[in-house]
């Protein structure tokens, strides 16, 4: 990022480009273009764009641009822009920001008045709810849950919340737990898990929550690869007071120990102390 003319047609900007989710042919032309005309492309990984990228006769300059360096780098971008340079940001699958890299620089750039344009493609959320035959509206999408037990246990229960269809992304090592934990908490509902989407291996698997994890467990072949997981809407409609006790019971455990939170939504709802702690840790109270 160090040139300071821009040698290209394009006007300083930082456009958030879409990659290839599997299919390198799902590129659109327009893509290619941009990523042809702009002066850097911040990439992922560069090795992993880098061949798709060379298969299109895509020559432009990569610099890795990835969640470990993104803060620190995001000051020499809003230089590059100030140079009169264009940019592109890229990942390694899919559209950037949505659960990789980029939402920092993109809001620093908004910040110091550059303008961001989207180049849209391929987005590994939208592929799998256009083909789950669920509600989109509402539909609502929490990216990958916390590796934490307690902390993803949390997540969930706030996610369940909400009205319609949920979507999620998870991790091969995660996805049975994630299926333990449906089953027990959203038994009787549609799932979809759509697993290595547009790869030679995609499949899309429909199923009812409190058969997710055996499932799995029943053919070890099955945890391999990225996966979506839709939540068809709850067929059982909750009350506004249970709906307001969870929210309540969420928000204080994020600043409280499940026992206080627990205490305190219990002193506000009358609901006893132990069944809100048991609903936060999934155990009894010692």
């Amino acid at each position: 990022m160090s040139q300071d003319i821009s040698i290209n047609s394009l006007s300083p900007a930082l456009y958030v480009v879409a990659m290839p989710i599997g299919q390198w042919g799902d590129l659109s032309p327009r893509a290619i273009e941009v990523l042809s005309q702009v002066d850097v492309i911040l990439a992922e990984d560069t090795r992993v764009s880098g061949q798709i990228l060379k298969s299109v006769g895509v020559l432009t300059r990569m610099v890795s641009f990835n969640s470990h360096s993104e803060v620190g780098k995001a000051g020499k971008v809003i230089e590059s822009l100030e140079r009169g340079n264009s940019l592109a940001l890229i990942s390694d699958a899919g559209t950037p920001t949505i659960s990789d890299p980029g939402r920092f620089v993109v809001s620093r750039v908004i910040e110091c008045g550059y303008s961001v344009i989207p180049v849209p493609g391929p987005c590994a959320l939208t592929a799998a709810l256009s083909v789950s035959g669920f509600p989109v509206t509402p539909s609502h999408f929490f990216g990958f849950l916390a590796s934490k037990s307690s902390t993803r246990d949390q997540e969930l229960d706030v996610a369940l919340a909400f009205a319609g269809t949920l979507i999620f992304y998870e991790a091969p090592h995660r996805i049975v737990d994630l299926g333990k934990r449906l089953d027990t908490k959203a038994v009787g509902r549609s799932v979809l898990f759509a697993r290595e989407l547009t790869k030679t291996h995609e499949q899309l698997i429909r199923i009812t929550a409190g058969n997710c994890e055996n499932w799995f467990i029943d053919n070890p072949d099955r945890i391999r690869g990225e996966f979506v997981v839709v939540l068809g809407p709850s067929k059982t409609k909750r009350s506004t007071c249970e709906l307001a006790t969870d929210q309540l019971l969420n928000m204080l455990s994020r600043e409280l120990p499940p026992s206080k939170a627990a205490a305190l939504t219990s002193e506000i709802t009358g609901i006893p102390k132990r069944t809100l702690y048991r609903q936060l840790t999934g155990k009894s109270e010692a």
